[in-house]
């Protein structure tokens, strides 16, 4: 039974760590993570579902996780059902059934996040939205004429998938695919199985959209199918705008098709995959989202083949492969540099198995990178390979392996690393690892005493850190809310209240629903004035919800405050906290000589606003102030 649908104009407080310096590419960024078996530790690890058996496996399905603010999703084919967890501690907190107790996913199953929803997509051709907050129901999809078995892509309020090999639940097996997309709005916020309709907007015989991703690229989606044809599709129009063929459709070889999925570079406006016999090949894009005549291509490896993602850095793309049969050969991470138009692989690294996941490259201010990514082998652990300008070889590395029955066979989980630089994945024993990093000891400089305070004014040579224009800061950002506490009058014989809020002189809309209890404290993000009525309910035979008129409730506002709080501090004579508020500059708002925890209240805070706080520790080196940005 559904108890709330999300409101975007009274919505819950959110507070989430960023960090300045993530990379827009989302497999890009500069937060470091473990960099050694040493270094990381095993925080927590959760079983969400049950290994394969050579019966049963697609019923074990467990998709590739969502991390979305505090918490991860993943759905589990075991139980059949979607599960939202709290990624410090590793608890299911929230689960909800799938649609049907017979659904399942396909064999690697993939979920997406939009519009406060996460979406799943099942074998039996439909996709089921629900509410990232309590994870009820929200719609479902009218019937593809195929198992939806693509990578999930969500932007601008739309969703785009495709379809592969399945037996329809209507008109039986069907060797067409198709490439959809619809709006994910809640149109119907009273059915928690509204019937979406889907819009088609490609039909192929040559070849499936089977794992495939659609990459956004200006106001064009771009997505292949595996027999090498790649499509640009207008987003506004949802129309093809052009298409190209590559490579051939080796008949009777599946593993020398188009596979694997494509990465954009922004800055050479190139596309980068690779097809057949593990040929790289880039592709310029042009303004108009056409394919230019300009490519490029090069063979990383004699045999094999790739299906995977390819990641692009700098002027390198870093792409896995498997040398041979993908369950019996030894695979390969690939270093190709693609700065000019003859692409060179600089050198590759022999894997156990491959990687069928999206590698993750960690830049760290310099010519260097570490490159992070899983390998569908035993036994189901975390790797990585050192690279830097002008290298022409790196040593495989093992970051973190699991141990007992957390070890596995296999793995096509990719690496997601937190913005606190925590790893999380999963491998083939269903469980879910949060890989941190042992702390480092704080050694403090010479000369540096609890007592001594920074200079109010020190001198720019003083204060020039060569760690903050090398490493960005880890800033903590609140967006400002106020909590409201309403109460109303006892509705006799009423199973629960649905309670509605208007922002100034708009609409009311629903914020959320309740039990028998006459109160409930929400928050609010807008400096607007407010108005509160609830509506109750009780509940007919047929346990459907017959509503009564609805009635105003009382509200009395909270203050309007941000609260930032920055723990295990210390290393350092004193303290400052800085603070922004939207696109202002950073100003010092606390000074303190006490570390452990810093905690700063800003009042009078205005609701809807965006305030980043960053924490500086101060010492004195050889007679200078040397202010730093603790990480």
């Amino acid at each position: 039974m559904r108890t709330m649908k999300r409101v975007a104009a009274v919505a819950l407080s959110v507070v989430v760590l960023m960090t300045s310096g993530v990379s827009a590419k989302a497999a890009v960024t500069d937060v470091q993570p473990a960099k050694s078996s040493s270094e990381a530790v095993l925080k927590w690890k959760t079983k969400v579902g049950e290994e394969y058996d050579q019966v049963t496996w697609a019923n074990n399905t467990l998709s590739r996780i969502k991390l979305v603010g505090n918490y991860i999703y993943a759905a589990d084919d075991h139980q059949h059902r979607v599960v939202k967890i709290d990624k410090k501690t590793g608890k299911i907190v929230k689960e909800h059934k799938y649609y049907d107790e017979n659904y399942i996913q396909h064999y690697i199953g993939n979920i997406a996040y939009g519009e406060g929803k996460i979406f799943v997509e099942y074998n039996q051709g439909k996709i089921q939205a629900f509410d990232a907050d309590t994870l009820e129901s929200l719609w479902i999809t009218e019937t593809t004429n195929n198992a939806i078995s693509s990578e999930l892509t969500y932007t601008d309020g739309k969703l785009y998938f495709g379809t592969y090999s399945g037996v329809h639940p209507d008109t039986g097996s069907n060797t067409t695919y198709s490439y959809y997309t619809l709006n994910v709005k809640d149109e119907d916020i009273e059915n928690q199985y509204e019937e979406k309709k889907i819009t088609k907007i490609i039909d192929s015989e040559g070849g499936s959209f089977n794992f495939k991703k659609g990459i956004v690229v200006g106001n064009y989606i771009l997505i292949s199918d595996s027999a090498g044809k790649i499509f640009s599709i207008d987003k506004k129009t949802d129309k093809i705008i052009d298409e190209k063929q590559f490579g051939e459709d080796y008949e009777g070889n599946v593993y020398e098709r188009f596979r694997g999925n494509m990465a954009y570079d922004e800055s050479s406006h190139r596309i980068f995959f690779m097809i057949g016999i593990n040929d790289l090949y880039g592709v310029k894009i042009a303004d108009s989202g056409k394919f230019e005549e300009t490519q490029s291509s090069v063979k990383v490896y004699d045999t094999g083949y790739s299906a995977t993602t390819p990641e692009v850095y700098n002027g390198k793309v870093y792409v896995s492969g498997t040398k041979g049969n993908p369950f019996k050969d030894p695979g390969y991470m690939a270093v190709v540099d693609v700065n000019s138009k003859d692409y060179k692989v600089n050198y590759t690294v022999e894997l156990p198995g491959y990687s069928q996941a999206e590698p993750t490259v960690v830049t760290n201010g310099t010519d260097s990178v570490k490159v992070y990514f899983t390998v569908n082998n035993a036994p189901g652990a975390v790797y990585a390979i050192n690279d830097s300008k002008g290298a022409t070889t790196s040593e495989l590395e093992t970051i973190y392996e699991p141990s007992d029955d957390a070890k596995n066979s296999g793995c096509q989980s990719p690496v997601i690393i937190d913005t606190d630089g925590t790893i999380y994945y999963t491998n083939d024993s269903k469980y879910l690892f949060a890989v941190g990093k042992k702390a480092a000891e704080t050694v403090k400089p010479t000369e540096s005493t609890a007592e001594e305070k920074p200079a109010t004014k020190p001198s720019s040579e003083a204060t020039t850190v060569v760690n903050e224009t090398k490493t960005k800061p880890v800033t903590k950002t609140v967006k400002s809310t106020r909590s409201v506490k309403l109460t109303w009058k006892k509705k006799k014989s009423a199973k629960g209240y649905v309670i509605y809020a208007k922002a100034g002189k708009g609409k009311y809309k629903k914020v959320t629903t309740v039990g028998k209890k006459t109160s409930k404290t929400i928050k609010v993000n807008k400096d607007s004035s407010y108005k509160f009525k609830v509506k109750p309910y009780k509940l007919t035979k047929k346990n459907k919800k017959k509503y009564f008129k609805a009635y105003a409730a009382k509200a009395k506002f909270g203050s309007k405050t941000v609260k930032v709080t920055f723990k295990n501090v210390t290393g350092y004579a004193s303290y400052k906290v800085q603070m922004k508020a939207g696109k202002a500059a950073y100003k010092t708002v606390k000074t303190t000589i006490k570390g452990g925890t810093i905690t700063y209240t800003k009042k009078k805070a205005k609701v809807g606003t965006t305030y980043k706080f960053r924490l500086k520790g101060i010492n004195k080196v050889n007679g200078k102030t040397v202010s730093v940005t603790i990480k």
